[in-house]
């Protein structure tokens, strides 16, 4: 409440900067741990949190008491990437798209400078990305790595009705070149094995059965049908206890990440030996007569990766069948003459 006073009350960035950023130090410092996805979702609406009063400040400011309804100005801020997906972990670099429209009348350049400048000066990692909405689709052709991030835009704030028109561009770009797109993730996932193998030290974001396992799964259900996330491949492309093992051990690799960043300090993915001890630990792991609680960990971490390479790689064949072979089984099938000949 003191904050929301505090935006309508002053017109100083610095003052609102400097209160915020102690405030997200204060909330960083004194952070509960509680599960893994629960964690993320807590730590997205956060970050949305303090990304919405900064708009909502400069929205003050630029109009004072004249402002327009909110859905009129034609600006809109939208998450990608981890944070689109509603994954973000303490460290995690918190990526946003500005789209807009230039309308004269609103001097949008100048709101969408001081908007990014604010959001520096808050100690946030923003990594962000600024397109008219005209320039959407050449934008999203221009590197395969940007259609992804488009893929997972998530709506935090400004105007809904330009993230209508928003979202009719995101299904230009998400159903042109499927092909491509497909094969050119499934080739991604299968170099990433061969520079992240599994050792004893593993990569648990880009490596076997990492989470970007787990996210290519996702991009190419979102390309091929534009379901909200995975579960809505039950039953026809994974049965239900697939999927559960599937959830569970992916939980299990979001919990270990909030953990590896709280013992690195830092952002990093590598869950090295000398992290090892600590994220136990911290998981509820206790050392017994055979056993120290590191390798418990360890073990169930590798069976987790496991579990989910599989379970990916075997979901995915089934769905990009078609895009795999130059010849459709079906139609081979048709040509079949007996057993084993064609």
């Amino acid at each position: 409440m003191q904050l929301e006073e505090l935006i309508y009350s002053s017109n100083d960035d610095f003052e609102i900067s400097k209160i915020l950023k102690k405030e997200i130090k204060n909330y960083l410092q004194n952070i509960k741990i509680e599960g893994g996805k629960d964690f993320f979702l807590k730590q997205t609406e956060k970050m949305d949190y303090y990304i919405s009063l900064i708009y909502k400040y400069l929205m003050k400011k630029t109009f004072d008491d004249y402002s327009p309804p909110v859905n009129s100005i034609p600006i809109t801020v939208i998450a990608l990437g981890s944070y689109g997906r509603e994954q973000l972990s303490i460290y995690s670099d918190i990526d946003i798209m500005i789209v807009y429209k230039n309308i004269k009348g609103y001097n949008i350049n100048s709101i969408i400078e001081n908007f990014i400048i604010m959001l520096w000066d808050l100690g946030l990692k923003i990594g962000h990305r600024v397109h008219e909405i005209k320039d959407l689709f050449p934008a999203s052709n221009e590197d395969i790595t940007i259609k992804t991030a488009m893929l997972e835009s998530r709506f935090i704030t400004g105007s809904k009705f330009l993230w209508v028109e928003t979202q009719n561009e995101l299904n230009k770009i998400r159903n042109y070149n499927k092909k491509d797109y497909i094969l050119a993730k499934y080739e991604e996932m299968l170099e990433r094995h061969k520079k992240y193998p599994v050792t004893m030290e593993p990569n648990i974001k880009d490596g076997f059965g990492g989470i970007r396992d787990s996210n290519t799964l996702l991009w190419i259900t979102k390309v091929l049908f534009n379901y909200p996330n995975t579960s809505y491949l039950i039953p026809k492309y994974i049965n239900e206890n697939d999927f559960k093992e599937y959830r569970s051990s992916l939980e299990f690799l979001f919990k270990t990440r909030v953990y590896l960043h709280l013992t690195a300090r830092k952002k990093t993915d590598n869950v090295i030996l000398e992290y090892q001890r600590e994220i136990a630990l911290n998981l509820g792991y206790t050392d017994s007569p055979r056993l120290k609680a590191e390798r418990k960990f360890i073990k169930d971490l590798l069976k987790a990766l496991w579990k989910i390479n599989l379970i990916t790689n075997i979901t995915i064949k089934r769905l990009i069948k078609p895009y795999l072979y130059k010849y459709p089984v079906s139609k081979i099938k048709e040509t079949r003459i007996k057993k084993n000949f064609y």
